[in-house]
């Protein structure tokens, strides 16, 4: 791709991930989500966008960052039809954990409070020195108009393994309410 200029939604994805991989002990929580070297010498992720499969291989925690509502509901898209305008982008932060031999889904909810303590944190971010809020650190409003003016954290759910993953894990939605220009898109 030779297109230098990032989509709007896609810096957010992109820095929404780095948020998530702060999630460390070393930063207060009780997760690690940071990138690691698994003794081969190259660096694994733990947090993915855009995967919503995983397998034996893929390290434990890990997180994925998908659009959409709920596991249950069918892929929508909103009605927008103007060149700037702020609607819900409904995202879905799904969690993946060892299950623990008594009591299978008890890490699952470690790792979604770790989760929503993070998105918390970027909730109450604000542009330096100002008092505008800035989740994520991407909204530029000027020169191309783009910004999250919200951000809802979902309650979250936790489940066993079952058909979706052989492995304890959690859902959460999160909504963002975005203002961007269409040319900005």
């Amino acid at each position: 791709m030779s297109d230098p200029i990032v989509p709007f939604k896609l810096s957010i994805l992109r820095a929404m991930t780095e948020s998530l991989k702060a999630i460390t002990p070393a930063n207060g929580f009780g997760s690690n989500l940071a990138d690691f070297d698994p003794g081969d010498g190259i660096m694994t992720a733990r947090v993915f966008r855009g995967r919503p499969w995983f397998g034996d291989d893929d390290p434990i925690p890990l997180v994925s960052i998908l659009e959409g509502t709920s596991p249950a509901d069918e892929l929508f898209e909103q009605e927008v039809d103007q060149s700037t305008g702020a609607y819900d982008w409904p995202l879905l932060v799904q969690g993946f954990v060892d299950d623990d031999k008594n009591n299978p889904t008890d890490p699952a909810y470690f790792l979604m409070r770790d989760v929503r303590k993070k998105l918390a944190d970027e909730k109450k971010r604000v542009k330096p020195g100002r008092h505008t809020p800035d989740p994520f650190g991407v909204s530029t409003y000027a020169p191309t108009g783009c910004g999250i003016e919200r951000l809802i954290i979902g309650p979250g759910v936790v489940r066993p393994a079952d058909d979706v993953s052989a492995k304890a894990w959690f859902w959460l939605t999160l909504t963002l309410r975005i203002v961007e220009t269409a040319d900005s898109a």
